[in-house]
């Protein structure tokens, strides 16, 4: 059987990603769509808009066959390692899989070549070099590619690209079997703001903010609009204020140094704009320089809330014992029968493991998430 796996976040899910999943399938002749979703907690650091899963049905009615979930060590990261957990759960797939995925680039070919780029000696003195003047791991890298290859820097400098390169690279890094399909990204890029057919996930998102529902109800599936329309903006802001409750509670209570990605001294930093700050995007707004940038802040949030200790060796050398199994077409169950591993679902987790903090922590702050697998009709 060939099976057409894709990474995503969903957050919330528009027409451009539908688009996506629709494309996938013709192109790579897949017979099934697998998803490897991001739980409560997003790549960027963000509550999710919605809870994943209701984010795995929305998948499922829009063409996927089943949803899984990428566990919050390899989302709540850099690019790289997310990409990477994303590609162990894909290799644990078995028979015919392709990892497709969208780029603004849409040619493998180029974003293969700009991957073999990034490993080379000579980029990698570059970025240490860069590194040295002090700037983020971000700006460094570009900055380090701009200088000495303007082509690689041109495609790296849009984000779908940068997550591309990133599954080729873990694709090779992990020795699999996989092939790789990208389809050429449609509609806006993340940042934009205004409305078009197929709009960023961003810019629902800004609309969401803003109330603007007429314009999310052209830009994403009947499902998705049926449930966004009945947040508020003070639901927001109730769950961005809980959130910095508890992170002034917890940075004032524990020792937060060992958590995942804490650069050295921030820790203090963080304990003391927790102190002066009123919200969240005061603490946020406080912390921010060209090394701390709001993603990767946002992201340290909610390690420091969910209590991820993983450090990069062990983000590279985990082996993923389980799937955890969002929903499941009614019609498609058979699907789950393709894991190498075995499958579960939240309420059979390790007690140890960072999906249950990342569940409560999002039922905490949130609203109550299921802890069963979906069937969707």
């Amino acid at each position: 059987m060939k099976i057409a796996a894709i990474i995503c976040e969903y957050n919330p899910m528009q027409n451009g990603h539908v688009y996506h999943l629709s494309k996938a399938l013709k192109e790579t002749q897949a017979e099934r769509v697998v998803c490897i979703m991001s739980g409560n907690f997003t790549q960027r650091g963000e509550i999710a808009v919605a809870d994943k899963y209701a984010r795995a049905a929305w998948a499922v009615k829009n063409g996927a066959d089943a949803v899984v979930e990428l566990p919050p060590q390899y989302v709540l990261t850099t690019a790289k390692y997310f990409a990477l957990g994303g590609v162990k759960i894909a290799n644990l797939i078995k028979g015919d899989v392709v990892l497709s995925f969208g780029s603004e680039c849409g040619d493998i070919e180029k974003l293969t070549n700009t991957a073999c780029f990034t490993e080379t000696q000579e980029f990698k003195n570059a970025l240490t070099d860069n590194l040295k003047d002090g700037n983020g791991y971000a700006k460094s890298y570009c900055d380090a590619l701009w200088n000495i290859s303007p082509s690689d820097a041109e495609i790296l400098s849009s984000p779908n690209n940068i997550l591309a390169v990133e599954y080729l690279k873990s694709i090779k890094a992990t020795g699999s079997r996989i092939s790789a399909h990208t389809v050429e990204r449609k509609g806006g890029d993340y940042r934009q703001t205004s409305t078009s057919a197929l709009p960023s996930a961003f810019a629902v998102r800004q609309m969401l903010k803003t109330g603007d529902m007429s314009c999310i109800k052209t830009s994403v599936p009947d499902c998705v609009y049926d449930y966004l329309k009945n947040i508020s903006q003070s639901q927001l802001d109730e769950t961005s204020d809980k959130l910095f409750a508890l992170l002034k509670f917890t940075s004032m209570t524990k020792n937060i140094k060992s958590i995942h990605g804490l650069k050295e001294g921030i820790e203090n930093r963080i304990t003391e704009c927790c102190k002066i700050s009123c919200n969240l995007k005061d603490f946020l707004s406080q912390l921010q320089t060209k090394r701390y940038t709001l993603s990767y802040l946002q992201r340290t949030v909610a390690n420091i809330l969910i209590d991820n200790k993983y450090s990069a060796d062990d983000l590279i050398n985990e082996q993923i014992n389980y799937v955890n199994v969002l929903a499941v077409s009614a019609k498609s169950k058979s699907i789950l029968n393709v894991f190498e591993n075995p499958i579960t679902n939240s309420m059979r987790l390790p007690a140890d493991s960072l999906i249950l903090n990342s569940d409560r922590l999002y039922s905490s702050v949130a609203r109550n998430v299921p802890q069963h697998m979906l069937i969707v009709e």
